[in-house]
């Protein structure tokens, strides 16, 4: 009799783990999402983009000020600008409150820190870019322990499927400098600071190292360089022996055209000065050049051998009120997701900024809208309106995913 119970203990306990899909298995199918980079989370906003086909939203508490003072808004998990001193365990207690709401709402979470100590975002500085942590190993260490203690409180929340260690790194801006990442010698300037906390290969092997320590399932986010530029992949490295990496980029070239700076100046397709330098390459982008310019990802993928379910457009999109928005989003949605990576739209129903919410078509916000920001709630859905840009999310949304070893 007991031989028997225990047999069938141990098919149940064999059942009940296989039936368990792990956090990298969600990467297994191509995954549509958008970016949440609100002052306030609302379950209202979880419970819309999921109404709209969101799968997974890339969520960044950076902004929350969950009861600080403004003078302290950038300060949520990673504490003052003077240095880390361990997670504040209040913030944590706010943080799994939001990921309840998003898990309720079916959504899946890629926790994303715009700031880290040493590297504050510059919204957070006074206007200035922090990148200190590319300078000093021991503002590194700091970095890499806050990271390690949020895994550490985090690897069981059923929301999270993904840390994104670092929004948008620019080490690259730090000394010495790399003028322009379209033009300049990105394989000259890598060897110069190959090995030091410039490098920011190492950093990421640094801290990966650190996490997995603490959690071994949870896939880790990486960003490539120069604020996540497609063309920082020539000098990114994977991270050996560890499958459970997501590599990231961000698509918003080009800048002159995509940015409100644009005011009417570009349209897309058409002529566009494109990259960082005094004399930045005017050329013509369309659908083949956003083809092109994406090549970098693909070119690496094959050299490493890295299979599309981890690669990650983390960020793309455009000021809404640009000539060719529609036509902008409709190329880079679709080179995008017909090489089978992720990607996720900036942004859904932003609290702070309406300049990318694509509801509001190319028009500007209607009165009841500005009236919802200015009471600190969701605007009502019929401030909303069907335009060509929304339309054109909704119908890759709903595409079917591709799916593919290499692109």
């Amino acid at each position: 009799m007991w031989s028997l119970f225990t047999g069938l203990l141990t098919l149940l306990i064999v059942i009940g783990t296989s039936g368990c899909a792990s956090k990298l298995d969600y990467w297994s199918q191509q995954r549509r999402g958008a970016n949440f980079f609100n002052d306030v989370e609302t379950a209202a906003r979880f419970r819309a983009a999921r109404a709209a086909g969101i799968e997974v939203v890339r969520l960044s508490p950076s902004k929350w000020l969950a009861g600080r003072a403004p003078s302290e808004r950038g300060d949520f998990l990673i504490g003052a600008r003077s240095g880390y001193t361990g997670v504040n365990q209040g913030d944590v207690t706010f943080l799994k409150g939001v990921l309840r709401d998003a898990e309720q709402a079916g959504l899946k979470v890629v926790l994303t820190l715009l700031s880290l100590p040493g590297a504050r975002w510059g919204q957070h500085n006074e206007g200035l870019e922090e990148r200190v942590l590319w300078q000093s190993d021991a503002w590194q260490g700091q970095a890499i322990r806050c990271w390690q203690d949020l895994a550490r409180e985090l690897k069981d929340e059923p929301a999270i499927v993904g840390y994104n260690v670092r929004n948008e790194p620019s080490p690259e801006l730090a000394a010495p400098r790399l003028s322009d990442w379209f033009t300049g010698d990105y394989a000259g300037w890598y060897a110069k600071v190959r090995g030091t906390p410039q490098d920011l290969n190492r950093f990421y092997r640094n801290v990966v190292a650190a996490i997995r320590e603490v959690d071994s399932e949870t896939p880790i986010v990486l960003d490539s360089g120069f604020f996540a530029t497609p063309w920082a992949f020539k000098v990114l490295e994977p991270i050996a022996g560890d499958s459970k990496i997501l590599y990231s980029f961000h698509m918003y070239e080009p800048f002159a055209f995509t940015s409100r700076g644009n005011k009417g100046k570009h349209t897309y397709p058409g002529r566009v000065p494109t990259g960082e330098g005094d004399e930045p390459l005017e050329m013509t982008w369309d659908r083949a050049q956003v083809r092109r310019f994406l090549d970098p990802v693909a070119d690496w993928q094959r050299r490493h051998a890295i299979p599309s379910k981890q690669i990650f457009a983390a960020e793309l999109g455009v000021f809404r009120r640009n000539p060719g928005a529609a036509a902008y989003l409709e190329d880079v949605i679709g080179e995008v997701h017909s090489r089978g990576w992720h990607w996720a739209f900036y942004s859904f129903r932003e609290d702070e900024w309406d300049g990318m919410d694509y509801e509001l078509g190319s028009e500007p916000p209607s009165p009841a809208y500005w009236e919802a920001i200015r009471e600190g709630r969701l605007p009502d859905s019929d401030v909303y309106r069907p335009n060509a840009l929304w339309g054109v999310i909704q119908r890759w949304l709903a595409a079917t995913p591709v799916h593919g070893a290499l692109p």
